[in-house]
């Protein structure tokens, strides 16, 4: 008799409508309508320096407006016990930091939430978690991991346009990052047994494929560079929801960059953008991984992407002792770094790709 062993029950949460080109907030109305959130009560947030101007758009008769500073626990649960019970749904309307707090809002209180991004710089937007830092401190205050897909994305090219091409930029860097991510969950397979999602590592490269393809669109500093790289954003989102976590897109290179956010609190530094530290990640990750790194450098610098940490202002000391602390960063994370990489091999590698 044949013995048939049963894979766990899968459930995917991903978003139910995705809207993005020239001019898509106009179409806010109609989306909300689709997702069954027209004529409930909202909240929208925005930050204290873009996207009030934008609110009008959303036509939302029944929503209340908060402004939002800094990114912290508290000020996600004291919103959460403001609207207790008074809003049914979030609507998160700025950049990487705005999506994220309303992200774990809309978690904490149990509610859908709508994601309108005004900066292409990393794949939040359309991803069910927030950033690895953030999640630390929200842990700290007993909130759990945030597993929250946005139930609508609404991706407005002409606004994201507008924004200093850097964060531009950072996006293509937090993409090319892919590459690493699906070679270390390959490893992790070999080495360690893991799970994996031949979907979601697919998705995941070809986002980073549709950038490395297009680069000449790229260069271009138009809509239409916008749309390529928002349309691979999303598809790290729908990688990381079909995964069931973020091992798709997030692998070494991720925790070099967390390893830096880590050593900024610490060492009183400002970071640079996430995306940016993705970048050099990859190239050095590139290179343990015995993939073609100079190819990856190439394309990055082809696109004035900063390949070292000069370009970003970041010291030598702290590429490699963020070299050194990256795998602690989630032990349960297997990587290449995993491996062992001693101070020495650190800095030869940093010399050696020529990031520091």
């Amino acid at each position: 008799m044949v013995s048939i062993q049963h894979k766990p029950l899968e459930m995917y949460e991903i978003p139910r409508v995705i809207v993005f080109g020239p001019n898509a907030i106009n179409k806010a109305p109609e989306i909300l309508g689709k997702v069954n959130l027209d004529g409930l009560r909202g909240l929208i947030l925005v930050g204290p320096h873009f996207g009030k101007h934008l609110v009008d758009k959303l036509e939302c008769r029944v929503c209340d407006v908060e402004e939002v500073g800094e990114l912290s626990p508290e000020g996600v649960i004291n919103l959460a016990r403001k609207y207790s019970n008074v809003i049914d749904y979030v609507v998160a309307l700025g950049g990487g930091r705005i999506i994220d707090f309303g992200k774990a809002l809309a978690h904490v209180m149990g509610v859908p939430y709508v994601s309108i991004p005004t900066i292409a710089s990393h794949d939040g937007i359309a991803s069910p978690y927030v950033s690895h830092v953030f999640q630390m401190d929200l842990n700290r205050y007993g909130i759990g991991k945030v597993q929250k897909s946005p139930i609508a994305i609404i991706a407005d090219t002409s606004i994201i346009l507008e924004a200093p091409r850097r964060y531009l930029l950072a996006g293509i860097g937090e993409l090319v990052g892919k590459l690493i991510a699906v070679k270390d969950w390959e490893l992790a397979v070999r080495i360690k047994g893991e799970e994996f999602s031949e979907y979601a590592a697919a998705l995941a490269r070809d986002s980073a494929l549709i950038v490395l393809k297009n680069g000449d669109k790229l260069r271009m500093h138009g809509e239409e560079s916008v749309r390529v790289v928002v349309k691979a954003l999303l598809g790290c989102g729908v990688a990381m929801a079909i995964a069931g976590s973020s091992r798709p897109c997030s692998g070494s290179e991720h925790l070099f960059s967390h390893a830096i956010d880590i050593l900024a609190r610490e060492w009183g530094f400002k970071p640079a953008l996430h995306g940016e530290q993705v970048a050099l990640g990859a190239i050095m990750m590139a290179y343990l991984h015995g993939m073609r790194w100079r190819r990856i450098r190439a394309f990055l610098q082809s696109l004035n992407i900063p390949v070292t940490a000069r370009e970003i202002g970041l010291d030598r000391d702290v590429i490699i002792e963020a070299l050194m602390r990256a795998p602690s960063v989630r032990p349960d994370r297997f990587t290449v770094l995993s491996m062992g990489l001693s101070r020495k091999a650190a800095e030869n590698l940093v010399e050696a790709t020529g990031v520091a």
